[in-house]
Formats: C-alpha cells, sequence, structure tokens
C-alpha cells in the first residue's frame, strides 16, 4: 500500500512512518507597470500527490500587486481510503524593474485550507486538519519577450489546527501533530518560462527545508507545469 499525501499532510497506511508535510509552487507573476494582470493554471505533483491549482495577480500602482492562488490536491489512495486537500492563498507585495530585463519582487503570503482522509468503506472521515500559513516570498527575475528566469525563496510559518483523528487507524498520530504543530520552512524555487509575449509555458521546482525541525517528516520537493497568461495595461 502506498502512501497517502496530502496536500500539506501525508498518512501512510503502511511503511516506515507518516509523512506531514509537502510544499506548493509559487506565483510569480513579474509584474512591471500599473494595470498589469498575470493568470496561470498549472499541475503540481511530488512523489505522492497531484494537484490542480489557480494563479492570478494584479498590479494596482507601478510598484504594488495584490495576487491570489486556489489549490485542490488528490493525495495516493488506496482501495479503503481517499485523500483530499484544498488550499487558499492571498497576498500583496511591491514590485520594481531594477534593470531593463531584471524585475525584484517580494510578496507577503497568507494562506489557509483543510486536508482530509476518508475511509470510503464506512463513509467516515478518519483524519482531518486546518492549517495556516503566513510568510514572505521575494524574487529576481530576468526577463525577455519570449524568455524568462525567476529565482525566488518563501520563507513561512505553518501551524495546524483543528486536528482531528482515529491513531488506531493509520500510522499517522494526531497526538503528536497536535503537540509539534508548528513549524519553520525555507522553500528556494527555479521558475522558467517560454513562449510568445502573452502566453508562456512554465516550469518550476520548489525545494523544501524544515529549519525547525530537519527531522520532521515531509516531502523535499515538488515539480509544477503550467499556463500564464500576461495582460499588459493599454499604452496611453
Amino acid at each position: 500500500m502506498k502512501t497517502i499525501l496530502l496536500f500539506f499532510i501525508s498518512i501512510l497506511i503502511l511503511g516506515c512512518g507518516p509523512e506531514y508535510y509537502a510544499p506548493n509552487s509559487q506565483n510569480i507573476p513579474i509584474m512591471k507597470a500599473k494595470g498589469q494582470t498575470n493568470l496561470g493554471v498549472g499541475y503540481n505533483e511530488s512523489d505522492y500527490t497531484h494537484g490542480f491549482e489557480i494563479q492570478a495577480a494584479h498590479a494596482i500602482t507601478n510598484h504594488i500587486a495584490l495576487q491570489l492562488n486556489g489549490d485542490w490536491v488528490n493525495g495516493d489512495s488506496s482501495n479503503d481510503y481517499k485523500a483530499t486537500g484544498r488550499i487558499l492563498e492571498i497576498g500583496a507585495g511591491y514590485f520594481k524593474k531594477t534593470a531593463p530585463h531584471f524585475v525584484f519582487e517580494t510578496y507577503g503570503l497568507f494562506c489557509f485550507g483543510k486536508v482530509e482522509l476518508e475511509k470510503t468503506t464506512s463513509n467516515t472521515n478518519n483524519f482531518s486538519a486546518k492549517f495556516n500559513r503566513i510568510g514572505i516570498q521575494p524574487s529576481l527575475s530576468y526577463s525577455r519577450k519570449h524568455f524568462s528566469t525567476s529565482l525566488s525563496s518563501r520563507f513561512v510559518h505553518l501551524k495546524y489546527r483543528d486536528i482531528n483523528g482515529d491513531q488506531n487507524s493509520t500510522d499517522f498520530d494526531p497526538n503528536y501533530l497536535r503537540t509539534n504543530n508548528t513549524y519553520w520552512l525555507l522553500e528556494p524555487a527555479l521558475t522558467i518560462q517560454f513562449g510568445t509575449e502573452n502566453l508562456k509555458l512554465q516550469l518550476q521546482y520548489v525545494y523544501s527545508y524544515n529549519l525547525t525541525n530537519p527531522e520532521f517528516e515531509q516531502e523535499p520537493d515538488i515539480i509544477s507545469l503550467g499556463l500564464k497568461f500576461n495582460i499588459n495595461p493599454k499604452k496611453e
């Protein structure tokens, strides 16, 4: 039986032990001017999850932008269990064109969501938890008409809450997570985009390192593939 990994928490049905966390992809809109809008759809995957996500960002001034992100995840499930997760993330930040083809951005981000492990044979939840994550995400991008690449790093505080589960039904121990429910994480990422001026294919790799407890059971990375649609402001 395979490991079940939700968006932020994975539960191991049989094996060495539970894994509790996996990173999500980062929204790097490469904002340059007031009125710019960046929209994206994508597919992300780690060893034990796959998810569909949407991303949006809009520049409300020449240096301030907002973003909104959502993710829906399914874990690798057995015949007896179904794992799902969902997340909503909001952010606001500062951007500046530092050179002819370089853009610096930094966003403050807050997200919340819920994960569930359902026993399909009895139609009841064997595990559920809510979580919050807050942090910052600076990035530096090299941007041309048909190609861009970005280096970014997300520094966040993750906290689990409202943890419910039957520790006798899986190897996952909800009592352990209740007493070890807060962590600091550092998550660097590399993003590559290529295509037309307004529509690009995006490939991103995110690595996650637990600063609070490097031995904490979690997925170390994730890869995502998606499309980015850019709407530039009308020129006067």
